[in-house]
């Protein structure tokens, strides 16, 4: 009834959605004020919310609250990639331009790892990763580095059996695969070596977002003749370049947009 009080679920968004419309973060008693809840109860409400990393807050006697990592998280999965992939272009475009091969960006989605933008050579041979592709995630160096960095049930909703073989060198033992997202997860890169073309390789990294933590990498891919020709630390180190370029991009437009 329009006289009833707010239930407990429509008091936890009315605090977030203050604390999300704020520049500054807010106190406690800007909280209670703004949502005319009692002190004791907006308390309560936003300690439940830090635990659960929706709110966080500093530690200092007046604590001001501000948007939390897993709601940023949430956020971000909900926005719309477009938002991102002008930003993902200029990057790309710059690595096209350096070594001649694919280069491009994708992110995770609900049930899929797609790309979101991508740059080819102007010359020589081409391989498509279309924007809105989806990546094969026992396979694909840029989906595997997004799915090092999951939580376990992301990495169970993703793996589903059976993986489809598409090379002789395809990984599809369960147990295999979640082997290589450990060893991504310490060395900091994917790669895909004739997993899905038999003349193919592509080395990919995780972007690092300090809000939202990693759910968009970069990748590049070419024939393994070319990619051969260079060490792949070369390959790596100009990627991970690229992912913190971007991972910054990414994360002051985020600021921007929370604070606008």
């Amino acid at each position: 009834m329009a006289g009833d009080s707010p239930g407990p679920i429509e008091r936890y968004l009315q605090i977030l959605e203050i604390v999300a419309a704020s520049t500054r973060g807010l106190t406690l008693t800007d909280i209670s004020g703004l949502t005319g809840l009692p002190k004791a109860t907006a308390h309560r409400l936003t300690r439940s919310l830090v635990e659960a990393g929706a709110l966080a807050t500093d530690d200092t006697w007046h604590k001001t609250f501000r948007v939390g990592d897993r709601m940023w998280r949430m956020l971000q999965l909900g926005a719309n990639p477009a938002a991102t992939a002008g930003f993902a272009q200029i990057i790309l475009d710059e690595l096209a331009e350096r070594f001649h091969e694919t280069c491009y960006v994708v992110r995770l989605g609900r049930d899929n790892v797609r790309s979101i933008a991508r740059s080819a050579p102007d010359q020589g041979h081409r391989l498509h990763v279309l924007p809105g592709e989806v990546l094969p995630p026992h396979a694909a160096a840029s989906a595997k580095a997004i799915l090092a960095y999951q939580p376990d049930d992301v990495v169970d909703r993703f793996l589903k059996e059976p993986f489809e073989k598409m090379t002789s060198r395809t990984v599809t033992s369960p147990s295999e695969v979640r082997a290589e997202l450990r060893k991504i997860r310490e060395q900091g890169f994917a790669v895909c070596d004739r997993e899905i073309d038999d003349n193919v390789m592509a080395y990919a990294c995780p972007i690092h977002m300090k809000s939202a933590g990693v759910i968009y990498s970069l990748g590049l891919t070419g024939p393994c003749t070319r990619l051969r020709q260079h060490p792949q630390d070369m390959w790596i180190a100009a990627l991970k370049d690229a992912a913190d370029r971007l991972a910054h991009m990414f994360d002051t437009q985020s600021e921007t947009v929370g604070t606008s």
